[in-house]
């Protein structure tokens, strides 16, 4: 069975448990537990020895041939026939998941043409980790480049300019000897500020280090990073709400032992400089959730309330996939979650607010449930099936609604529908920034991506990590018939 489930006077703890959690993250860089002891590890460097090559086709026929020299010829058309049925397998194009419903079909999203925004660079063909932003009427775009998708030293980031979405100029790019990624741009006191974690390399793992946070009055010339937030706190999402001197940052983030065999803490924060952080909601505690959920994207709706979701990976008492919270406006660091998980992942997401007050979802796309161990075995063990399952499934990249809370219910049924799925995103892909457009109104944005750009739509997510991908910006432009 799941872990028992954590009771709402559990949630608020002292911020004396982020100190100690801090404490907890220096210990289990040096001293780490994976779930599954050394399993995933080494299933992760088998495949990347297997996947990081290209020749398939090759490979496939070497293993045939060597059929007949060493076996027998019955034995070679019983691997051809093998091959020829599992390619036409592949063919078959999965239905839509009957558990993720159709949003109401007055409620829509217009798309324009994938433009790629991320350069050509010999040995550097991972650019991911993208977030978007616009700044003295440009856009600004971040992204994380290197040579792998996984953690590595050859790590930069790239920061690039652009008035028409079409032609980008790399004004700053930064590198420390460490990984870099999970880029956040935004505009704070005139100032454009950028933030982003450093991981230190060691066995393909990621283990946050430290959290930097670099200003630019121009876009073009940045202060040296300097550290801020906890020791191995991971922000997902930053938003700016009001204007001027009334501006105020809002800030999620997770801390704690992901992927690990502990519990991961969830902070919701504000800012008045986008520097020092406090607590939502007054309190001395910043923590909002504590269990198995990381990436928190959230909105303040009109009337004032909390709408989050997260992506719930390493599960908890309500299950695996993805939760959902609601805070009301007078108690927005009171986090009220699902009595169940949503049995599917929603990884990456990021939210937005239409101008007639819908609530809009970009996320990753996943044809099958996440929980798919069986909850009577150990918990440890679901989550090594429900991991490994995930990473041999295909992914694409799809905008969602986010129903009002009050069709919720108390286990999520039908509180996120799909509107559409993203066209040319597949393998490695459904990571989202999302800016309003210059010049347009409320409904109108640019959405970045990045995806795979060497596989097809049935490759599953793994292959997709191991090969080249891209950035990709969309006109985007939400639609509402009453």
């Amino acid at each position: 069975m799941g872990k028992p489930k954590k009771k709402q006077s559990d949630i608020n703890q002292n911020v004396s448990e982020c100190r100690q959690m801090e404490e907890t993250m220096r210990e289990l860089r040096d001293d780490s537990k994976l779930a599954g002891g050394s399993l995933l590890s080494n299933l992760h460097k088998l495949g990347m020895a297997i996947f990081a090559g290209t020749r398939y086709k090759e490979a496939y026929w070497i293993l045939a041939l060597i059929c007949i020299f060493f076996f027998s010829w019955s034995m070679f058309f019983s691997v051809l026939l093998a091959g020829w049925f599992a390619t036409f397998a592949s063919y078959k194009r999965p239905p839509r998941p009957s558990g993720i419903p159709l949003a109401p079909s007055g409620i829509d999203v217009l798309l324009g043409r994938p433009i790629q925004a991320s350069k050509e660079v010999p040995g550097l063909h991972s650019n991911n980790n993208v977030t978007i932003t616009t700044f003295c009427d440009r856009y600004v775009l971040a992204y994380r480049q290197s040579d792998v998708h996984f953690p590595s030293g050859k790590t930069q980031i790239v920061i690039a300019h652009s008035k028409d979405l079409c032609s980008w100029s790399i004004e700053w790019t930064y590198a420390n000897g460490c990984d870099l990624r999970e880029v956040l741009l935004f505009e704070m006191g005139g100032r454009l500020m950028l933030y982003f974690f450093s991981l230190k390399p060691a066995n393909s793992s990621f283990k946050p280090l430290s959290v930097f946070c670099t200003t630019s009055q121009d876009g073009i010339v940045w202060d040296e990073p300097k550290k801020v937030c906890y020791e191995g706190e991971v922000p997902w999402e930053i938003k700016i709400y009001g204007e001027g001197k009334e501006s105020v940052a809002y800030k999620t983030s997770y801390l704690g032992d992901h992927y690990g065999t502990q519990d991961v803490l969830v902070l919701f924060e504000k800012s008045t400089d986008g520097v020092t952080w406090s607590s939502v909601s007054g309190e001395e505690s910043s923590v909002v959730y504590r269990g198995g959920v990381c990436e928190v994207s959230f909105e303040i709706t009109k009337s004032g309330d909390l709408v989050a979701i997260g992506r719930n990976e390493d599960g908890d008492g309500t299950g695996f996939g993805t939760q959902l919270f609601h805070a009301k406006k007078g108690s927005l660091g009171t986090w009220t979650p699902l009595l169940t998980s949503v049995p599917w992942r929603f990884d990456s997401p990021r939210m937005a607010s239409t101008s007639l007050g819908e609530m809009l979802l970009f996320a990753r796309y996943a044809p099958s449930p996440y929980q798919m161990a069986p909850s009577w075995i150990a918990f440890g063990y679901q989550k090594i099936i429900n991991l490994i399952a995930c990473s041999l499934t295909p992914k694409g990249a799809a905008v969602y609604r986010i129903a009002p809370v009050d069709e919720w219910g108390e286990h999520g049924e039908g509180a996120v529908q799909m509107i559409r799925q993203f066209e040319q995103s597949a393998g490695d892909t459904g990571f989202f920034s999302v800016t309003r457009e210059i010049g347009k109104d409320a409904d109108g944005w640019v959405v970045a991506n990045y995806t795979s750009t060497t596989c097809h739509s049935h490759a599953p997510w793994l292959l997709g990590q191991m090969n080249p991908s891209h950035i990709f910006v969309f006109r985007c432009r939400g639609l509402s018939i009453n």
